[in-house]
C-alpha cells in the first residue's frame, strides 16, 4: 500500500488506478475508499495504527483497488491538498 503525502503522488495514483482526473465514478474501475482512525489532524500517526498498536490512530482515507488497499492518504493533508497545499514545501 503505498502511503500518498503529496499532490503529485496522489496524480500518479490516479493514473495508476485509471481513474478520471476529477474522480468521477472511480467504482468503474472497481476503486473505493474508506475513512479510517478517529483523531482530524496530521501529525503523523497513520495509518501504522491501521496495522500496528497506536492509541491515536488519525483520520485517513484508505483507497482500494478490488478490494485490496492501494493507497493511504491522511484526511487533513487531502483538505489541504485540495485547498492548494504548496507541495514542494
Amino acid at each position: 500500500m503505498k502511503i500518498i503525502n503529496t499532490k503529485k503522488e496522489l496524480v500518479a495514483l490516479a493514473k495508476e488506478l485509471k481513474v478520471r482526473d476529477d474522480w468521477h465514478e472511480p467504482d468503474e474501475q472497481e476503486v473505493t475508499a474508506v475513512v479510517k482512525g478517529k483523531s482530524f489532524d496530521n501529525a503523523g500517526f497513520w495509518p501504522k495504527g491501521e496495522f500496528g498498536t497506536n492509541s491515536i490512530l488519525e483520520k485517513h482515507v484508505i483507497i482500494k483497488k478490488d478490494g485490496k488497499p492501494v493507497g493511504a492518504i491522511n484526511l487533513a493533508t487531502l483538505f489541504a491538498i485540495a485547498c492548494g497545499l504548496d507541495e514542494d514545501k
